[in-house]
C-alpha cells in the first residue's frame, strides 16, 4: 500500500452505563481551587470604596463582552441597592461583576471560590471599581455574605466551601478548614454603616453557635454553586496525549529562584500515578498572560496577578493568594458510562504581594511545592480529600489526613506528595482498566469510492480508549491503517487504491493492551467509471462493459497478465509467461433474471500467485479475486460477483 488511509467517524453508539467501583471523598467533593487569608472584618470595613445592601435583580452568564479587561468571562448581576452602607452606587443600581462565565469558542471558566447569587436574594456586599462603571466583590468571595433565613434568625453567611482558608504565623503556614463565624445580617449592616462614619464600636453582630446547628441550618440555605454537578476531567491522557504547564517569566516573589522549581515538583507529582495515564509536563517559562481573562491555549501558573484579577493581598489584614481555574466545554462527554465536561485548558494566577507569606514558613521551597502541587491536583478535576465544609474532617481518617489534597497544607517539609487517598481519588477520574477491552465482532465492509471503504462493527466492550484499524491488499500484510475513538461502531478508511481489493480487520484498545482481533471482512474499492478500452493487458467483455485485468507473482518474477481477445462475446483468455502457456480463462455472464447480479467464471490452469479484477465500467462497482502462489489450481463460479443490473 503506497498511501496512508486516514479516518473519519460515521456515528457513534450510546455508551452503557458502567460506573467505577471505585469512589471516593476526593471526586465528590466540590473542585476548590483558591486559597486565601481571612481578612479581618475591620479591614472590609475599611478598605472597601462601597459597601452596600442589596437584592439580585438579574444575572448575565455571558458578560465576558462587556467587561474592563478585554472581554474577560464573567458572570454580570445587576444589583439594585436598599441601602448604602458606605460609599456611593450612582443610580442606586450596581453591575457587580463575578469573574467566571462564557468564553469565546463555547468555552466556560469556572472559577471555584467565585461568588454566585440567585436572582431575588439579598446580599452585603463590600465592593470596589472594576472598571467602565461596573464593580467587583472586595477579595473576590470574602466581601459577600448572603442572608440566609436559618432558626427564626436572618444571618450574613459566606460561602467558603470551595475555598481554602490558610493562615501564616511563626509556626509555619495553617490552613484552616474553611468555618466562618455567623452573624447577624442587620446588626452586621449597621456596624459597617457606623464604621463608615467613624465608629469603632463592638461587633455585637456576632453570634455564637456552639454545637453548630444555627450553621447547619444556614448552609442547608446558601446558594453553594449553580453548576450542574457534574465533574470535569481532561479527555487528552486516555489516548496517551500530554499536557504542557508553563510558569510565567516573572517568577514568584518571597521564593528563591522564582517558584520554577516548586511548580515542577508539583506536577511530576501527579504525572504517572499509579494506574493512570495522566502526563503533565513542564515545558519552561512563557511571557503569555492572559491568565483568567481569555484562553490563550497556553496552561500557566502566573505570578504575582499580572492582570490585576484578585484584590491585591495584604500583609497586614489578609486576601485570596491564588485562584485556579479550569476552562472546559459546556457540553459533556462520556468516560466510562459517566458523563464529564471536557477541560480544555487551565490556568492558575497567583496574587500578588506574597513574599510575607512564604517568609513565614519554616521551609518556604516545600511550602510552595506543596501548595503548588494542591493547586495542581485541582486542575486535574479533584476536590479535596478533608477539611473543608463538604468532605468528612481529617480527624476520621489517617489516610484523608495525609492528603496532598486536604484542605490544609502540611508544611512539615513533605512536599508535593502523593497520599494514598489522592491516588484513589485520581484514578476515579483518571483509571485505567485492569484487563484489555472485549474484541469486536461482525465486521463488514462496504466500498463507498474509488478510495473508501466503509467499516462496521459489533462493539463488545465498554472500557476502551479506541479502535485500530488495519488492512491488507489480497495476499499482502496487515498494517495499521488509522484509529477510531472509543464508542465507535463504524469508520471510513480513506486514502486507498483504486479498484483494489483488501483485507480488513478491528480490534479494541486501552492502556491495559489490546484485545483480540475481530473477523476479517474483504472489500474493493470501486473503479473509475468510463469505456472500457482493450490491449495487450485488459479484456472488455460482454459488449465491452466489463474489464478485466490481472496481476501474478512467480517465485522470480512479477508482472500484468497478457490479454488474449476470442471472438465470444463473453470470454477471454490470460496468460502470463508465453502466448502459448494460456493460465486463465475468465467469462462474465449476465444473470440479473436469476440472481439480480452479473456472474463471473473463472478457471485457472497455474499455481502461480494472481490477482484478478474485473471493473463494471457503468457503476464502478469491482469483483476481485486472489489465489495465492504455489496452491493448487482453483475454479470460481460466483453468482453474485456484481449487483450492478441491468
Amino acid at each position: 500500500m503506497k498511501t496512508t488511509p486516514m479516518l473519519r467517524m460515521l456515528r457513534s453508539r450510546r455508551p452503557r452505563c458502567l460506573l467505577a467501583a471505585l469512589l471516593c471523598a476526593a471526586a465528590a467533593a466540590p473542585l476548590a481551587a483558591t486559597s486565601y487569608v481571612i481578612v479581618r472584618d475591620e479591614a472590609l470595613a475599611d478598605t472597601a470604596p462601597v459597601a452596600a445592601v442589596v437584592r439580585i435583580a438579574a444575572a448575565d452568564v455571558g458578560a465576558g463582552a462587556a467587561g474592563a479587561r478585554g472581554g474577560a468571562p464573567a458572570t454580570e448581576y445587576t444589583a439594585e441597592v436598599e441601602e448604602t452602607l458606605k460609599g456611593e452606587v450612582p443610580g442606586g443600581v450596581a453591575r457587580v461583576r463575578v469573574p467566571g462565565g462564557l468564553a469565546d469558542g463555547g468555552m466556560s471558566l469556572k472559577i471555584f471560590g467565585a461568588p454566585a447569587f440567585a436572582v431575588g436574594e439579598r446580599a452585603l456586599l463590600f465592593l470596589e471599581p472594576a472598571g467602565d462603571g461596573a464593580f467587583r466583590i472586595l477579595h473576590l468571595f470574602l466581601g459577600a455574605f448572603h442572608e440566609v433565613a436559618a432558626g427564626g434568625r436572618r444571618l450574613a453567611v459566606r460561602n467558603l466551601a470551595e475555598a481554602t482558608e490558610m493562615q501564616p504565623g511563626p509556626g509555619g503556614i495553617k490552613i484552616l478548614a474553611g468555618a466562618d463565624t455567623l452573624r447577624d445580617f442587620a446588626r452586621f449592616s449597621r456596624w459597617v454603616a457606623e464604621r463608615a462614619r467613624g465608629g469603632r464600636g463592638a461587633a455585637d453582630y456576632l453570634i455564637d453557635d456552639t454545637g453548630g446547628a444555627l450553621r447547619q441550618l444556614a448552609e442547608k440555605s446558601t446558594l453553594l454553586d449553580p453548576g450542574d454537578g457534574i465533574n470535569m476531567r481532561w479527555f487528552d491522557f486516555d489516548s496517551g496525549g500530554t499536557i504542557s504547564w508553563r510558569a510565567h517569566a516573572t517568577g514568584e516573589q518571597g521564593l528563591a529562584g522564582g517558584g520554577y522549581a516548586e511548580f515542577q515538583r508539583g506536577l511530576a507529582a501527579w504525572t504517572g500515578a499509579a494506574q493512570t495515564p495522566i502526563s503533565y509536563s513542564y515545558a519552561g517559562t512563557t511571557t503569555a498572560a492572559a491568565g483568567l481573562t481569555k484562553p490563550d491555549g497556553v496552561n500557566a501558573i502566573l505570578f504575582n496577578d499580572p492582570n490585576g484579577e484578585l484584590s491585591p493581598f495584604d500583609c497586614g489584614n489578609g486576601g485570596v493568594l491564588g485562584a485556579g481555574a479550569p476552562w472546559y466545554e459546556r457540553a459533556t462527554t462520556s468516560f466510562r458510562g459517566k458523563q464529564y465536561h471536557r477541560i480544555r485548558q487551565a490556568d492558575i494566577v497567583i496574587n500578588k504581594g506574597l513574599a510575607c507569606f512564604f517568609a513565614a514558613s519554616p521551609d518556604a521551597s516545600k511550602a510552595a511545592e506543596e501548595l503548588f502541587g494542591h493547586e495542581v491536583g485541582h486542575t486535574l478535576g479533584l476536590g479535596h480529600s478533608c477539611g473543608d465544609r463538604v468532605s468528612p474532617a481529617c480527624s476520621s481518617s489517617a489516610a484523608l489526613n495525609d492528603a496532598l489534597m486536604r484542605a490544609r497544607v502540611h508544611d512539615d517539609g513533605r512536599g508535593a506528595r502523593l497520599g494514598s487517598d489522592d491516588v484513589a481519588g485520581i484514578q476515579s477520574l483518571y483509571s485505567q482498566p485492569a484487563e484489555a477491552p472485549a474484541a469486536p465482532t461482525q465486521l463488514a465492509a462496504t466500498p463507498l469510492s474509488t478510495t473508501e471503504v466503509q467499516l462496521n462493527w459489533k462493539a463488545n466492550s465498554s472500557d476502551e480508549t479506541s479502535f485500530r484499524l488495519e488492512a491488507a491488499v489480497l495476499g499482502g500484510t496487515f498494517a495499521e491503517v488509522g484509529t477510531a475513538p472509543a464508542r465507535s461502531t463504524s469508520a471510513v478508511v480513506q486514502g486507498l487504491q483504486t479498484a483494489t481489493g483488501y483485507t480488513f480487520r478491528v480490534r479494541a484498545a486501552n492502556a491495559t493492551g489490546n484485545s483480540a482481533y475481530s473477523n476479517e471482512a474483504a472489500a474493493a474499492t470501486l473503479g473509475v467509471v468510463g469505456p472500457c478500452i482493450s490491449d495487450s493487458h485488459a479484456l472488455c467483455l460482454h459488449g465491452g462493459r466489463f474489464r478485466v485485468q490481472t496481476q501474478w507473482r512467480s517465485d522470480t518474477n512479477s508482472g500484468p497478465a497478457s490479454a488474449v481477445p476470442i471472438a465470444a462475446n463473453d470470454s477471454g483468455l490470460l496468460w502470463f509467461f508465453a502466448p502459448d502457456n494460456w493460465e486463465l480463462l475468465v467469462k462474465v455472464l449476465n444473470g440479473c433474471t436469476l440472481t439480480s447480479a452479473y456472474w463471473v467464471f473463472l478457471a485457472a490452469t497455474t499455481d502461480v500467485e494472481y490477482t484478478l479484477t474485473v471493473t463494471d465500467t457503468q457503476t464502478g462497482k469491482v469483483a476481485v479475486y486472489f489465489h495465492a502462489l504455489h496452491a493448487a489450481a482453483q475454479s470460481v463460479t460466483d453468482t453474485g460477483a456484481l449487483a450492478s443490473c441491468p
